[in-house]
């Protein structure tokens, strides 16, 4: 096969693998986005064309290296439902927790991202049985390497070109959506893009007088809330006594109540919503930061960066956090977590949101003989954790994240505690046993806490994080239910995650139906406790006010959708990303904008 034969099937290959990759989130791939793969395959592999010898290893290494390349980004898109940023760079120390995750995606069929190299090693062995030497040192080809570097030029320039003669150059790198460098350059150009305005960013914002004033404006307006005659509970319920948020992983709302095989899936959470005060249309906000996000919403009401995680890319910013106000209070503050103190950079971002310590695998027990999924069991972590908050001093506001029911949900045999029945070894059966057993042991945590006599005097706040389902079971859920869901069924009614808050103090059980949104958890959990407003809190205290509208980020797991009280699911307007890009200001400029 000659030099000429192997470049062109690399380059096929290579753009066919990236047009591929491009085309997966969109519903009509673009010329834009076909031209520079196309551009970009001829450029890389043109320099065969200038090589005297080695050229073919040079173009199945690179090939290789592409390969990895598309097949990483298929995944990340197929797991995040979003292209790759560069700022997911910058979350390397996930990785090791996430690769169960990760190799959950894998398919035999991802062979085809390797199909050119299949077919370069039989070429090889090949050689090697036919007794062929390797090919002898060939000429360079500048003319012809000339005449495709102008051709890559040229595709890669038709575009800008195009845009500029039809009066619209002012929009070449103007982002809409997450989505939109891909559709109009494809997976390389985002790529190209994104790197550039990583690179190009400005880290800390400096905000202008009448950015700041624009800011203030929107922070007092109160034009999306409607008040309540009554409050929900009484301003103060709480005062002074220990909080525990527990940050349930993948809990969504629809499994609250129900039984599988004639089984309750969740019976402690049942028996807190039976008991206590619960949001049954609560909805996740996050974005690219997962449980980060979830994190950063409820403590610090704001919304998480439309790129990358916030934690990583602005962990040592100032936060409005909630367990600063506590701390401020007299309150001793921890948060717990069965994995590395770095997944999600958590170590670096939890002291600026005033947290006294973190506790991470690190201060675990028989953390091998416990280990299950991505870090310790649930059954460890509640049990152990017990003892810990049984030594902080009171008041005391702690924050416990679990584990063990994050995905891909396959718990081993002897750790399932529920039969499945008819939906055994589906996603969805796997959900509800990995539901199940988290459950199971905080029941068994909150029993001990009981015995000790420290619940009396605690509230617990339990939340979900983000979606566990997704819409690829949605018919595994239909068939479990045995009905039709509609796609603004599926938005509103199983897309919410709880909030169920239990306390000693709530003698009648109290369901909310109005909605709300996981920004909305640290105004509102500041007046149960009797503390004062935050000026820079982007949600609303629906403890008074009922919400006119949530609306969700497109990232982890969500859509880039507003849900109305009547249950209507419409798009974004204006406001909604102007709020957005307020919450963006706050955390790029340190806050900055409240020293005037």
């Amino acid at each position: 096969m000659t030099r000429y034969i192997w470049f062109a099937l690399f380059t096929l290959a290579a753009f066919l693998k990236l047009a591929a990759v491009s085309h997966y989130l969109l519903e009509n791939i673009s010329k834009g986005a076909l031209l520079v793969s196309l551009s970009f395959s001829l450029l890389i592999f043109s320099l065969m064309l200038l090589m005297k010898k080695y050229h073919l290893w040079y173009g199945a290494i690179v090939s290789l290296g592409l390969s990895f390349y598309c097949w990483s980004s298929y995944l990340y898109m197929d797991y995040f439902h979003t292209p790759f940023s560069s700022y997911v760079a910058l979350q390397t120390s996930n990785l090791s927790g996430m690769s169960e995750s990760i190799f959950s995606q894998m398919a035999g069929w991802h062979i085809v991202f390797f199909t050119d190299l299949v077919l370069f090693s039989g070429w090889m062995v090949y050689l090697k049985w036919a007794g062929s030497h390797a090919p002898a040192a060939l000429t360079r080809s500048v003319k012809l390497f000339a005449v495709v570097l102008a051709a890559a030029v040229l595709f890669l320039s038709l575009k800008p070109i195009s845009m500029q003669m039809n009066g619209k150059g002012h929009l070449l790198l103007k982002k809409y959506t997450s989505d939109s460098h891909l559709s109009n350059y494809g997976v390389i150009g985002h790529q190209a893009i994104d790197w550039m305005e990583f690179l190009t960013s400005q880290q800390v914002l400096e905000l202008s007088a009448e950015e700041k004033e624009e800011i203030n404006a929107l922070l007092d307006n109160e034009d999306r809330v409607t008040p309540r005659e009554d409050p929900l509970l009484m301003p103060g319920i709480f005062e002074d006594r220990n909080l525990i948020m527990i940050q349930f992983e993948s809990l969504q709302q629809f499994v609250i109540g129900e039984k599988v095989n004639g089984q309750e899936i969740t019976p402690n959470l049942n028996r807190l919503v039976e008991n206590g005060l619960s949001f049954e249309n609560y909805y996740p906000q996050t974005a690219e930061g997962n449980s980060s996000d979830a994190e950063l919403l409820t403590f610090n009401s704001l919304y998480p960066l439309k790129e990358g995680s916030t934690f990583f890319r602005y962990p040592a910013v100032d936060y409005p956090s909630l367990a600063k106000d506590f701390k401020d209070s007299g309150y001793s503050t921890a948060a717990f977590h069965g994995d590395e103190g770095t997944f999600w950079n958590r170590d670096a971002v939890f002291p600026f949101m005033g947290f006294d310590r973190y506790y991470d695998i690190s201060n675990y027990r028989d953390t091998k003989k416990h280990a299950l999924g991505m870090g310790l069991s649930d059954e460890a972590f509640f049990e152990q954790t017990a003892e810990h908050l049984m030594k902080l001093q009171q008041p005391y506001l702690s924050s416990l994240i679990t584990l063990t029911s994050h995905t891909p949900f396959l718990l081993p045999e002897e750790e399932k505690l529920i039969d499945t029945g008819d939906v055994k070894h589906t996603a969805l059966g796997n959900y509800f046993e990995s539901i199940h057993y988290t459950d199971h042991y905080l029941g068994r945590f909150l029993d001990r806490l009981n015995s000790s006599g420290q619940l009396d005097e605690t509230v617990v706040v339990i939340y979900g994080d983000h979606n566990g389902v997704f819409k690829e079971s949605k018919s595994e859920v239909e068939e479990w239910i045995a009905s039709d869901i509609s796609e603004d069924q599926w938005r509103t009614e199983y897309s919410s995650v709880p909030f169920i808050v239990a306390s000693p103090s709530l003698k009648n059980p109290l369901k909310v139906k109005d909605i709300a949104g996981q920004i909305d958890a640290a105004p509102t959990l500041r007046d149960w406790f009797g503390l004062p407003e935050h000026p820079t809190a982007l949600g609303h205290n629906i403890n008074r006010y009922r919400n006119e509208d949530v609306f969700l980020l497109r990232g982890d797991y969500g859509e880039r959708i507003v849900i109305q009280p009547d249950g209507q699911v419409t798009e974004y307007e204006p406001d909604h990303l102007n709020i957005l890009d307020v919450s963006e200001q706050l955390i790029k400029s340190n806050f900055n904008h409240s020293s005037d």
